[in-house]
C-alpha cells in the first residue's frame, strides 16, 4: 500500500485508490502520516482533529477512526506475506509503521537531503537533477484537501516552507550550471507569490544579471526590499544587500558558479568542501538541516533590521605595485602565437646593364635595401627577408596594432614613391616592365617568434605568405595591389580602385574626410557635466587647466573631446578652439603634433607660401612686425617644411610654440585639445606638462586623451597640479549601451530577436566602438541574420588583440592561464597552471588590474586569496584565440588538476 501526502491525501492499493470515509478518519490518518514511524500522544491527534475544545465524546471518536484505518489496512495487507503499514497502540498514543518507499513524505526528504549534499559538496548537475526528482513529487499544498476544509496545522505551513527552500535549492544548482536561462520565468513566477523570500530574490537578481538586466535586477531587489518593508517593517539581510552590490559594481564573483554562497560566507566562519569545476567555497556546516522540518535558510538571509550597508570585508593587502620587479619578456626563448598581420612583398630588379659588375650590384643592392627597410621600419613593419629580388616585410609580427594593414599598404605606396624619387639614374628602373611591384595580404597566421622580438626571423605559418607571393604575380609593373581582408581592414581611411575579379584592389590614397557619422553620445552626462563646468572655470579664474581624458581603445575619448569642442564654440565666453594628435607616423619626426596644432592655430594647410603667410599673419596679429613677432616666425618656420626640425632646434622651437599658444589665449579663451598622446614622444610629453605648468594667467583648458598605457609611463600624469581634472571613461552601463544600440541600428535592419539583443549588448560590454562594430555587422546580414550569436567582427578583435600586445609578454601568459581557470582566478591558480611563482602570479595579476584587464572581486576565493575575473568577454576570447590550440587544453589539463588538488586539500581539513 502505498500514500501520498505531497497534494491531496491519497492511498494506494494493488487495485488501485483506496477510498477513505469521513473527514475525522482522512484527518487522522493524515496527521499520524505526516509523522509516520513516530509516536504520535493521544492528546496531539485530539488537538490536531478539533480546533477548539474538543466534543466528551472525542477520545472514542478517535478510536472509532483508528479502528476503521486498521481495517482498512489490513484488508490491504491480507495477503501481503513480507508486512505492509501496520497501525499499532503505542503510549501515550498511537504509531504508523510505514516502509519508507510507500510514503511520498519519505521519499522527498530522502532526496531533498542528498540534493542538498550533493549541492554543498559542488557536484551542481547531479544536485539538480535530485533536486528536481524531490520537487516532482509534489502534486500541490501538502494534504491539499483536507487544508480546502479547514485543517490548519504547523506542520503543513513546515512543509511548505520546506518546499520553497527545497526550490531554492534546485535553482541555485541550476544557477551553478550555468542555466539561468532555463528558470528564469520559474524564479519570476516564485518570486512574486513570495516577494518577501530574500533568497529567492538573489537569485532571481543573479539570473537577470547573467541573462544581461542589471537595471531588472535592481527593480527585483527594491521590489523585495519594499516588501518586506512594507510586511515587516524590515530591511533587506546583509547579502541580499551585498548581491545588490555585486550588481551594481559588475563585481566579477556574479561570474562564478557558487556566487550567492561565496557572497553568503564573508564574514561567517569558513569551512570549505570540495568542488567541480572550480573551488568552492560552500554554506557553513551549522547551515546544513537534519531534515527538512525546518524551514531552509542560507547564512545571511536574515530579516533583521539593518540600519546601513555592512563593511566590505577584510582582504589580503595587494602587492606592491613596484615597477616591473620581474623580467617582462624572457630573453630569446621562443613563442608560437596565432596573430592577424600584414605581410609586404616588393619585387625589384636591377636596370638594365646596372647589375654587369659585381662590386656595382651589390652597391646599387645595399641603397635599395636601405630605402625599403627604412620606409618599413617608418611605417612600423619590419623586414624578415630577401629572397632574390623579392623583399619580406611583416606587420604585426611582435606587437599587433589595429591599423597593421594600413601601415603595410602606407608603406608599399611609400616605397613605391621613393624609388620612383631616384628617377632613371637610381638602382631600379621606374617604368617599363621592371618597375617595381608591391603586394600586400592579411589573415591570421600562426607566428614563432621570440617574445620580445629579437634574435631569430619570425617563422609565419598560414596561407597568407602564398595568397601574397600568388597577388604579387598579378600586379602590374609599378604597381600596388592588395587582397579583399586588407582592402575591408583599411577602406575607412584608405580610397580603393574597382574590385577585380579575384578580389585584389589598387590603393588610390588617404580618405580625406570621414565617411561615417559619429555615434551619439549617451551614458556620459556625467562626464560632459565635469568638461562643462571646466569650460567655465578656465575663463573666471583666469588661469590655465590640464584637463586627461582616459579608456580604453573604444571607450569614447575621441566622440567626448567632439562634444567638448562643440560645447566650447558654442561658449558665450568665446573660445578659439585648436586641436592635434599624435600618431604612429610619427616616429621619424617627434614633433609632428606641434606641426598639426600650428595648422590649426593657424589656418596652415599644406608647407607652401601660402602656409608661411597665415602663419606670419597670425603671429604678426599677436606679437606686432619688430623683433618679438619675427623670432616667432624663425622658430615655427621649420614645422611648415617637409624636412623634420633638427634636435638642436627643439628647444627654441618649443619655447616658440608655447608663447603663440598663450597669445592666443591671452587674446580669448583657448581650447587645446590634443588626442591619442599615449603615442606622443617623451619630449612631446614634457613640452606638454610645461605649457600646463608655465602657461600664466591667461584662459587656456588644455585637454588631452590617452590610453592608460600613458599612466605607465607617467604615474604622476596631472599629479600635484593646483589646476588638474581627470576623467576616466568607465564602460557604460546596460541600458546606455542598449540605448547606443539601438540608435545605431536603422529600421531597415529589422527588430533584433530579444536573445539576440541581450547576446549582443553582453558581448559589447558597455563599450562603444564595440557597440558601432556590432551594429555593422548586423546591419549587413540584414533582416535575414543567422539565428546565433554573431562572431566577434574583425576590428574588434584586431582592437583587442593591439590592446594586448602593449603588455608585457608574462602579463599576457597570466591572462592564458586565468581563461584556463574559467576566467576567474587567483594567484595559486595562475601560479599552478603557469609554472611560475606564487609572488610573480599575484605581481602580474595586480598590474593586470591596474591595466583594467581584470577585475578584483570583493570576495576572495576559498582559500581567503584575492580573486580576479576578466574585465571585459572580448579580452578572453582574444586571449583564447591568441594561443594554439596544443597550448590552450595542456593549460586547462592543468587547471583540472589544480582544482582538484585543492577541492581535496579543503576536504581534508579539519
Amino acid at each position: 500500500m502505498k500514500f501520498q501526502v505531497l497534494g491531496p491525501l491519497t492511498v494506494l492499493g494493488d487495485s488501485g485508490p483506496v477510498a477513505l470515509s469521513g473527514v475525522k478518519q482522512r484527518a487522522t490518518l493524515g496527521h499520524l502520516l505526516l509523522h509516520a514511524n513516530e509516536v504520535v500522544a493521544t492528546s496531539a491527534l485530539m488537538r490536531a482533529l478539533w480546533a477548539g475544545e474538543p466534543p466528551p465524546t472525542a477520545r472514542k471518536m478517535l478510536q472509532n477512526a483508528v479502528s476503521a484505518l486498521r481495517g482498512l489496512l489490513a484488508v490491504d495487507d491480507s495477503e501481503d506475506t513480507g508486512g505492509g503499514p501496520v497501525l499499532l497502540t503505542h503510549a501515550p498514543g498511537y504509531l504508523l509503521r510505514v516502509d519508507g518507499d510507500d510514503l511520498d513524505l519519505t521519499t522527498y526528504r530522502a532526496l531533498a537531503h542528498r540534493g542538498r549534499a550533493d549541492l554543498a559538496a559542488g557536484s551542481w548537475s547531479c544536485a539538480a537533477r535530485t533536486l528536481r526528482a524531490a520537487l516532482d513529487l509534489w502534486h500541490g499544498p501538502v494534504l491539499a484537501d483536507l487544508a480546502e476544509s479547514g485543517t490548519d496545522w504547523p506542520e503543513l505551513r513546515t512543509l511548505a516552507q520546506a518546499r520553497s527552500a527545497t526550490r531554492e535549492d534546485l535553482y541555485e544548482a541550476e544557477l551553478a550550471c550555468g542555466r539561468h536561462h532555463d528558470v528564469l520565468e520559474e524564479l519570476r513566477t516564485h518570486a512574486q507569490r513570495e516577494p518577501e523570500r530574500e533568497r529567492l530574490c538573489a537569485q532571481l537578481m543573479l539570473a537577470l544579471y547573467r541573462r544581461g538586466g542589471q537595471a531588472d535586477a535592481l527593480d527585483a531587489y527594491r521590489r523585495t526590499r519594499t516588501a518586506l518593508a512594507s510586511r515587516l517593517g524590515l530591511e533587506p539581510g546583509r547579502v541580499l544587500r551585498a548581491v545588490e552590490r555585486a550588481v551594481l559594481d559588475h563585481d566579477p564573483v556574479l561570474r562564478q558558479p557558487d556566487a550567492l554562497a561565496i557572497m553568503a560566507l564573508d564574514g561567517e566562519p569558513r569551512r570549505p568542501r570540495p568542488a567541480a569545476g572550480t573551488p568552492v567555497t560552500p554554506r557553513p556546516a551549522a547551515v546544513a538541516q537534519a531534515g527538512l522540518d525546518a524551514p531552509a535558510a542560507l547564512v545571511g538571509f536574515d530579516t533583521r533590521p539593518a540600519p546601513g550597508p555592512p563593511a566590505p570585508p577584510a582582504l589580503p593587502a595587494p602587492p606592491h605595485a613596484a615597477a616591473f620587479p620581474y623580467p617582462a619578456a624572457p630573453a630569446g626563448v621562443l613563442t608560437e602565437q596565432h596573430k592577424q598581420l600584414s605581410m609586404l612583398l616588393v619585387r625589384t630588379t636591377l636596370g638594365q646593364g646596372l647589375g654587369g659588375d659585381p662590386e656595382d650590384a651589390a652597391r646599387l643592392s645595399g641603397e635599395l635595401a636601405v630605402a625599403i627597410r627604412d620606409e618599413v621600419a617608418r611605417h612600423g613593419g619590419k623586414v624578415s627577408g630577401v629572397l632574390g629580388p623579392v623583399t619580406f616585410a611583416l606587420f604585426g609580427v611582435v606587437r599587433t596594432r589595429e591599423d597593421d594593414a594600413e601601415r603595410a599598404v602606407s608603406a608599399g605606396r611609400a616605397i613605391l614613391r621613393r624609388l620612383r624619387q631616384y628617377g632613371a639614374g637610381g638602382p631600379v628602373p621606374v617604368h617599363g616592365g621592371s618597375a617595381p611591384r608591391v603586394a600586400v595580404a592579411t589573415g591570421v597566421v600562426v607566428v614563432t617568434c621570440s617574445a620580445d622580438g629579437t634574435g631569430a626571423v619570425p617563422i609565419v605559418n598560414g596561407a597568407v605568405p602564398k595568397s601574397c607571393a600568388d597577388l604579387l604575380e598579378t600586379v602590374p609593373p609599378g604597381g600596388i595591389r592588395v587582397c579583399a581582408a586588407t582592402r575591408s581592414g583599411t577602406e575607412r581611411s584608405l580610397v580603393y580602385g574597382p574590385a577585380e575579379p579575384d578580389g585584389a584592389s589598387e590603393p588610390l590614397g588617404a580618405r580625406t574626410a570621414r565617411t561615417d557619422t559619429p555615434p551619439a553620445l549617451v551614458g556620459r552626462d556625467r562626464e560632459v557635466e565635469q568638461l562643462g563646468g571646466a569650460l567655465g572655470d578656465v575663463p573666471r579664474r583666469q588661469r590655465s587647466c590640464l584637463l586627461t581624458v582616459v579608456g580604453e581603445p573604444g571607450a569614447g575619448k575621441t566622440r567626448l573631446m567632439a562634444e567638448l569642442a562643440r560645447l566650447a564654440r558654442r561658449s558665450p565666453h568665446g573660445y578659439r578652439v585648436v586641436t592635434g594628435h599624435s600618431s604612429w607616423c610619427d616616429r621619424d619626426r617627434p614633433l609632428a603634433l606641434l606641426d598639426r596644432t600650428l595648422a590649426s592655430a593657424t589656418g596652415t594647410i599644406g608647407t607652401d607660401d601660402r602656409a608661411n603667410d597665415s602663419l606670419a599673419r597670425t603671429v604678426h596679429a599677436l606679437f606686432g612686425t619688430g623683433d618679438r613677432g619675427g623670432w616667432l616666425l624663425d622658430r615655427l618656420g621649420p614645422l611648415l617644411r617637409d624636412d623634420p626640425p633638427a634636435p638642436a632646434d627643439w628647444p627654441d622651437l618649443a619655447a616658440a610654440w608655447r608663447l603663440l599658444l598663450t597669445g592666443l589665449a591671452a587674446e580669448r579663451p583657448l581650447l587645446l585639445v590634443l588626442e591619442d598622446l599615449h603615442t606622443a614622444p617623451d619630449p612631446v610629453l614634457d613640452l606638454v606638462t610645461e605649457l600646463a605648468d608655465a602657461a600664466g594667467p591667461v584662459p587656456l583648458l588644455l585637454a588631452v586623451t590617452a590610453r592608460p598605457e600613458l599612466l605607465d609611463r607617467r604615474p604622476t600624469w596631472g599629479g600635484g597640479r593646483r589646476d588638474a581634472l581627470a576623467v576616466t571613461l568607465d564602460p557604460l552601463d546596460e541600458p546606455s549601451s542598449a540605448a547606443l544600440l539601438d540608435a545605431l541600428l536603422t529600421d531597415s535592419d529589422g527588430a533584433l530577436p530579444a536573445d539576440l539583443r541581450r547576446d549582443v549588448l553582453a558581448r559589447v560590454g558597455g563599450n562603444p566602438l564595440y557597440a558601432v562594430e556590432y551594429a555593422r555587422e548586423l546591419s549587413v546580414q540584414g533582416p535575414g541574420r543567422p539565428a546565433g550569436p554573431p562572431a566577434m567582427p574583425r576590428h574588434v578583435r584586431q582592437v583587442v588583440a593591439a590592446h594586448l600586445d602593449t603588455l608585457p609578454p608574462l602579463a599576457k601568459a597570466v591572462l592564458v592561464c586565468a581563461s584556463a581557470l574559467g576566467g576567474v582566478c587567483c594567484a595559486d591558480g595562475v601560479a599552478a597552471v603557469g609554472g611560475v611563482d606564487r609572488a610573480e602570479a599575484a605581481h602580474w595579476l595586480d598590474h593586470l588590474e591596474r591595466r583594467d584587464f581584470l577585475r578584483r572581486s570583493r570576495h576572495p576565493s576559498a582559500t581567503g586569496a584575492l580573486r580576479y575575473a576578466f574585465r571585459h568577454p572580448a579580452t578572453r576570447e582574444a586571449v583564447d584565440a591568441l594561443v594554439p590550440r596544443t597550448v590552450r587544453e595542456d593549460r586547462r589539463r592543468r587547471a583540472e588538476a589544480w582544482t582538484e588538488s585543492t577541492a581535496a586539500q579543503l576536504t581534508a581539513r579539519p
